[in-house]
């Protein structure tokens, strides 16, 4: 949309989490600590004009604003085509031999 001429340009992303806790015992669990994006752009265009490309590029980031901005997550389950209430059973099942 701002017609920034784009000579090269390459993103590194890092992401830190952790899991604890062990899915056998149902108890596993996860969380991002933090998360770290490295921008290298080549352009011969204005560096303003660059400048307002990141800008607008962060800005329309859905998951740079999602891990900005926490909102409730909701989800449903369904098995075999019906509505599943899965909270209502144990976290720990028996495994199938």
């Amino acid at each position: 949309m701002l017609n920034v001429e784009l000579t090269a340009m390459k993103a590194h992303v890092k992401i830190h989490w952790t899991s604890s806790g062990s899915v056998m015992a149902g108890t596993i669990s996860s969380k991002c600590h933090a998360a770290e994006m490295e921008v290298e752009v080549e352009s011969p265009d204005d560096p303003a004009l660059v400048a307002a490309l990141v800008h607008a590029a962060k800005g329309g980031c859905y998951a740079e604003s999602a891990l900005l901005e926490p909102v409730p997550v909701t989800s449903s389950v369904t098995l075999n085509g019906e509505p599943f209430d899965y909270a209502s059973f144990p976290k720990r099942a028996e495994r199938k031999r």
